[in-house]
């Protein structure tokens, strides 16, 4: 299901210029990787994960930087890799779920982008992150609660700022990727460079 809320392209022209860029945002889980993945190669864009890359830059998995430097160090990391892609062109980028939290930096990247959030219920994402054995390197606990509760709250915190800093809206529930993937490259399609 996609929500558009005045999404439509003439909207969209209103308030940027041609977006340079497709950014996926969302809750850890909702398919930010595998969607922009599958998204670029059919776009046959480059395909930059955020998480990736500071996995790359951070030389090491996110649960050993965030213990040995902490959250505001990872964030800090994650706010500069915003700024610098500010400038690229013609890619899909997938975001860490948290990377919305960077409001500065988020409008200045929304402004050249086609912003989509893929969204999933609290069920889904706790099924998500159960089901993945990387989960607990790729994705260390943000608050240190019950994953269940914290999956509720950090949620609940940041649906608000997702609604925001999107463009348009896609349930990823009960979807495959590549179905995903397949609509995104439509709603791209007028403003494919």
């Amino acid at each position: 299901m996609v929500e558009r809320e005045e999404k439509t392209e003439a909207a969209f022209s209103r308030r940027y210029s041609v977006p340079a860029r497709i950014v996926l945002t969302g809750f850890r889980a909702t398919g930010k990787s595998e969607v922009g993945g599958r998204l670029a190669a059919r776009l046959q864009y480059r395909f930059i994960d955020t998480d990736g890359e500071l996995y790359v830059r951070m030389k090491g998995s996110v649960t050993a930087f965030v213990r040995r430097r902490g959250w505001p160090a990872f964030r800090k990391m994650e706010q500069a890799l915003l700024v610098e892609l500010t400038g690229t062109k013609g890619v899909v980028i997938a975001t860490g779920g948290g990377a919305i939290l960077h409001q500065d930096e988020w409008r200045v990247l929304r402004k050249g982008s086609l912003v989509v959030w893929l969204r999933a219920g609290v069920a889904t994402i706790r099924q998500r992150l159960e089901a993945d054995v990387a989960s607990a390197v790729q994705r260390p606990s943000l608050t240190g609660i019950d994953p269940g509760r914290e999956i509720e709250e950090v949620l609940a915190d940041r649906e608000p700022l997702y609604r925001r800093g999107s463009d348009v809206v896609i349930e990823t529930e009960h979807r495959t990727p590549e179905d995903i993937a397949a609509e995104i490259e439509q709603l791209w399609a007028p403003f494919r460079h």
